[in-house]
């Protein structure tokens, strides 16, 4: 009843359906040839040094906690709002009836299931299955060396 969705195939981000910049399919193949190669010739991050590996990994434990941060606040601002709600109703402000207290019921318990979600996508973005998708920081260095050399390519041309 309940499947997890299958992985789509992991896509580069020039080949993505949400892509929406102006490269042409000649420098889409350009790319996909450096990243046929065994070896891209952007830097990977096992071969940056080691302060700068810790500095990035540092960037990157502070994005995912503030996204985790973000969706807590979230999340509990919704509850709270649902709290007040029930409580105004017991206090009887507000001629509602029990559609207030429905609401608030649903105000203080949906929004964790929204939060529980977002956590998963965070986690899943901050710790990927690198079976189907490379290892972030890699893929982040790949993505500034294609982009730097579309520049200077167009700048040639």
């Amino acid at each position: 009843m309940f499947r997890k969705r299958q992985e789509a195939e992991w896509l580069p981000w020039y080949r993505r359906h949400d892509y929406k910049g102006d490269l042409t399919e000649a420098e889409k193949r350009v790319l996909d040839a450096y990243r046929m190669q065994d070896k891209h010739p952007a830097t990977q991050a096992e071969d940056l040094s080691e302060e700068v590996q810790q500095y990035i990994g540092g960037l990157e434990l502070e994005i995912y906690d503030d996204k985790q941060v973000w969706a807590l606040n979230k999340a509990t601002l919704g509850s709270a709002i649902g709290a007040l709600i029930i409580w105004l109703s017991y206090k009887g402000y507000g001629d509602a009836g029990h559609v207030s207290y429905v609401l608030g019921v649903l105000l203080l318990a949906v929004p964790w299931l929204f939060y529980r979600r977002k956590w998963r996508q965070n986690a899943d973005e901050f710790l990927p299955d690198l079976e189907i998708s490379p290892n972030p920081t890699d893929e982040a260095l790949r993505v500034q060396w294609e982009l730097n050399h579309i520049a200077r390519t167009r700048a040639r041309d």
